[in-house]
């Protein structure tokens, strides 16, 4: 019975955010209002842990257990949230795992991920998961049109977006989405201004940035590579 009612209190404790990046964080605020906490002020109360260049690793889960155990400082719960846990290596889920089993009832675990398919199943039976809904289009929409390659002319200009590109993939994916778009668009209404293949060039462009990033390469120095090949297959 004890074990079951540890099991069942973890279950309240922990929890699994799946979907898009900006929605899944939109459910994570979500859940942290209705415990009366704000993820957007500072507290020593809240911890983030993110990937360390391609992983979550055994040494940051190391360093939680370290600091979960501590009561709150100031507010109700310490707050915990594990992002893009899909990159927590093997080693690190087992970490977890051990913590997850018998969390402190102080501490509130979030997790957010792509999805759950690379967490171990001893992971997902003891944490609620919860989907999150995609963001709605009006407000991708207009992240897109704001991101768009095409607006911006001047290499200076869009080399200054670089440094505020929180999420390097998304915003290629949002560009590739767009390009697309416009690509669907120049073809049925027959528009010459943009030729579909220089579109077709930059969503292949795009597409060559994120595999970059992907494979580990500098997310600031693959996109200012785009940028410059763009300025020069304008000219």
């Amino acid at each position: 019975m004890k074990q079951e009612n540890n099991r069942s209190v973890t279950r309240f404790q922990s929890y699994l955010v799946t979907g898009p990046e900006d929605s899944r964080r939109k459910q994570t605020q979500s859940l942290a209002k209705t415990l009366g906490i704000d993820l957007t002020r500072v507290s020593l109360d809240i911890f983030f842990i993110s990937p360390q260049k391609s992983s979550v690793t055994i040494d940051q889960i190391r360093d939680l257990k370290n600091h979960i155990f501590q009561k709150p400082l100031k507010l109700n719960y310490k707050f915990i949230l594990i992002e893009k846990a899909h990159k927590l290596t093997h080693e690190a889920q087992n970490a977890l795992l051990k913590i997850l089993e018998e969390p402190p009832s102080h501490a509130i675990i979030v997790l957010e991920a792509k999805d759950k398919s690379q967490l171990l199943p001893t992971i997902q039976s003891r944490i609620v998961i919860k989907q999150a809904r995609p963001t709605d289009q009006p407000f991708e929409t207009k992240r897109i049109k704001e991101s768009n390659l095409l607006t911006e002319k001047n290499i200076v200009k869009l080399l200054e977006k670089i440094p505020v590109i929180d999420n390097p993939i998304q915003w290629l994916d949002d560009q590739i989405i767009l390009l697309h778009k416009m690509l669907k668009k120049k073809i049925s209404a027959n528009q010459p201004a943009i030729s579909p293949a220089k579109i077709s060039d930059l969503i292949e462009k795009c597409a060559k940035t994120k595999q970059m990033i992907e494979a580990n390469v500098n997310p600031r120095f693959a996109l200012a590579n785009l940028i410059f090949s763009i300025s020069l297959t304008s000219k």
